[in-house]
């Protein structure tokens, strides 16, 4: 079966309604972009904008995970404790067991689904609140990743395989562009023309109303995370693999990070509005803004005091602009 004319043509609408929807995050972002690029004559450099794409990728990628939590109502704070976890444990299955990178990739994966599935199963089956949930998940996997590597960097040398998921290139171009573009444009389809996008819609649009009308809303918001598990794991194992060194620290604010992309992407942390487009441009602006500091100068602590006002800021706004609807 192949798509119909009438099939490309709702596409075609959707992704439009999309870019109309997120007019302000796409305007915003060209302010940024000019602005760094009178700031540092650095900033325009190919080599300086391919920085920024490898840098954005893990951020987007959990924040494309976060935008289907998100949406439902929920939050997810453990994002950065799966990139962590699964970080760690790829590095040691290689380094410490000699197993395949691709069998090491494929079980780290499989960690993630499985915590996102207890982070889905606990939230849905014992009617916990997400922040309480992912906020014990956070501590649990962090502590997990400490406690197999005995609070050590484990390194992995001499496997060309692992060190390419992170660092190789597909011509000039990093790869880890290239996951964030088929991420991007799977999430994008599954989100916009599949039933399980309707529903995530409107569990959190209405999460009374969607249970009356027939949808299965424990099983929207359980496999809502279980994406987000894996997403956020895969984000940790292509960071591992830039390092070529898995390090218990690694993802710590990464969920500030993701759900920045997200709410500045026009995302309601009240959920049922958002799209991944706006996310998308959303991580990378936040991306942009990261790069241009660095290269001012502008040390790591300042920059988070930056990330929160513009957490603060983004909200303000979407809470202003849902209020002019009414």
């Amino acid at each position: 079966m192949g798509f119909k004319k009438q099939d490309f043509n709702n596409i075609k609408v959707r992704f439009l309604g999309s870019l109309k929807q997120n007019v302000g995050v796409f305007a915003a972002f060209l302010i940024v972009f000019i602005i760094a690029s009178i700031v540092s004559s650095k900033f325009l450099t190919f080599n300086n904008q391919m920085i920024i794409l490898r840098t954005v990728s893990t951020t987007a990628l959990c924040a494309f995970g976060m935008t289907f939590v998100v949406l439902t109502g929920g939050i997810d704070l453990s994002v950065g404790s799966f990139m962590s976890l699964s970080g760690c444990l790829t590095t040691i299955l290689i380094s410490w067991y000699n197993i395949p990178s691709v069998a090491a990739v494929a079980l780290s994966l499989l960690i993630g689904i499985i915590f996102g599935a207890v982070n889905g199963a606990v939230i849905t089956k014992l009617d916990m609140p997400p922040f309480i949930v992912t906020l014990a998940t956070m501590n649990i996997m962090r502590g997990i990743s400490y406690t197999i590597t005995g609070g050590r960097p484990v390194s992995v040398t001499s496997d060309p395989f692992f060190a390419n998921i992170g660092t190789g290139y597909i011509g000039a171009v990093p790869i880890a562009a290239f996951y964030v573009l088929v991420a991007f444009l799977i999430l994008w389809m599954l989100l916009n023309r599949t039933k399980f996008g309707r529903h995530i819609y409107a569990v959190g649009g209405n999460l009374k109303a969607a249970v009356y009308s027939g949808i299965n809303t424990d099983k929207t918001i359980f496999f809502a995370y279980v994406l987000t598990g894996v997403l956020s794991a895969f984000g940790g194992i292509i960071l591992v693999s830039r390092l070529n060194s898995g390090q218990p620290t690694i993802g710590e604010g990464a969920e500030l990070d993701a759900i920045a992309a997200c709410i500045v992407g026009g995302a309601s942390l009240s959920g049922g509005e958002g799209t991944l487009t706006g996310t998308l441009v959303g991580a990378v602006l936040m991306g942009v803004i990261s790069n241009i500091l660095n290269l001012v100068g502008v040390n790591s602590f300042v920059q988070l005091i930056i990330k929160g006002i513009i957490i603060i800021f983004s909200v303000y706004i979407n809470t202003l602009r849902k209020a002019a609807k009414k």
